[in-house]
C-alpha cells in the first residue's frame, strides 16, 4: 500500500490545478460561513452586559434571548440562511466532485477541459450519488442517537457521559470514512465509463487494502495537523500566523493526495 501513497503522493503535489480548486473551494466556503456569523454574533455581543454591570443584568439578557427564541420567529431567517448556504453546498459539492475525477481519469487532453466536461457529463449521476450518500450517513443516527441519549442519561458525570458516548461517535465515524471511500469508488467507476456497480464492487471486494490505504494517508496527515497546531501554539508570533494562513492550502493538497492514492490503487484493479 505504500507505494501507492507515494505514487499519489507525486502525482497530487504535480496537479496544481486541482490542488488551487479545492484551496478556493473550501475557503471560499469558510470565509462565506465565517463572514455571515460574525455579521449576526457581534451585534448580539455588543448587547452582552459587561462585568461593570450587576450579575441580574447578565441573567436579564439571557432570559430575554430565551424568550425571543422560543417565543417569537427571530430564529427564522438565520434558519433559512443558513440552509440555502446548505443546500448550495450540496448541489455544488457533488459537481465538484464529478470534475475532480474526471480530470484524474480524462485530464491528459487538458484539466480545465476534463473539468468542465466532467461537470458537464457526470453531474446527474454524482448528484444521485451524493444524495445516496447523505441518506446513508444520517439513517444509522436513528438507530444511534435515541441508545446514545439513554447511556449518556444513565451516566453520572462529564466522564462517563463521554465514556458512554465514545463507541457510539467511533463507529459512526468509521461507518462514515467507510462510506466515503464506497462512493469514491463508485464515482471512480462512473467516470471510467464502468458504471457504479462495478466500482462499487471493486471496494466490497478490495475493501481491507483500501482501508489500509486510506489508514495510511489519515494518519499522515493528522500528524501533520497536530504538528502544525503545535508549531502555532510554541512559536508564536508571524510564524505562526503565517502557518495559520497556509494551512487551507496545505489541507487542500493533502486531500488531493488521499484521493489520488485511491485512484492509482482502482487503477490498478479496476474491470476490464
Amino acid at each position: 500500500m505504500w507505494q501507492y501513497a507515494k505514487s499519489g503522493w507525486t502525482a497530487a503535489r504535480r496537479n496544481w490545478f486541482l490542488i488551487m480548486l479545492l484551496f478556493l473551494y473550501q475557503y471560499a466556503w469558510g470565509f462565506a460561513i465565517f463572514k455571515y456569523v460574525k455579521s449576526v454574533v457581534v451585534p448580539l455581543l455588543h448587547r452582552y452586559p459587561g462585568g461593570e454591570l450587576p450579575a441580574s443584568a447578565g441573567r436579564l439578557f439571557w432570559l430575554e434571548a430565551e424568550f425571543q427564541l422560543v417565543k417569537t420567529d427571530l430564529i427564522a431567517p438565520y434558519a433559512w440562511t443558513l440552509g440555502t448556504i446548505l443546500i448550495v453546498r450540496m448541489l455544488l459539492t457533488p459537481l465538484l466532485n464529478a470534475g475532480i475525477l474526471n480530470v484524474l481519469e480524462n485530464g491528459r487532453g487538458g484539466r480545465r477541459k476534463a473539468f468542465a466536461q466532467g461537470v458537464k457529463s457526470h453531474a446527474k449521476p454524482f448528484l444521485l450519488l451524493y444524495g445516496a450518500q447523505s441518506l446513508l450517513t444520517l439513517a444509522p443516527l436513528l438507530w444511534v442517537a435515541p441508545r446514545a441519549f439513554d447511556a449518556a442519561a444513565a451516566a453520572g458525570d462529564w466522564t462517563s457521559i463521554a465514556s458512554a458516548l465514545l463507541p457510539y461517535a467511533a463507529g459512526w465515524i468509521a461507518y462514515q470514512g467507510a462510506l466515503d471511500l464506497a462512493a469514491l469508488y463508485v464515482g471512480f467507476g462512473i467516470v471510467g465509463g464502468r458504471g457504479a456497480l462495478p466500482g462499487l464492487a471493486v471496494f466490497v471486494r478490495r475493501a481491507v487494502p483500501i482501508v489500509a490505504l486510506a489508514l495510511i494517508v489519515y494518519a499522515i496527515t493528522f500528524a501533520i495537523g497536530l504538528a502544525a497546531a503545535a508549531l502555532s501554539l510554541w512559536w508564536a508570533g508571524f510564524f505562526a500566523v503565517l502557518l495559520h494562513q497556509s494551512f487551507p492550502f496545505v489541507r487542500a493538497l493533502l486531500k488531493l493526495w488521499g484521493i489520488q492514492a485511491q485512484f492509482h490503487y482502482w487503477s490498478d484493479r479496476k474491470p476490464v
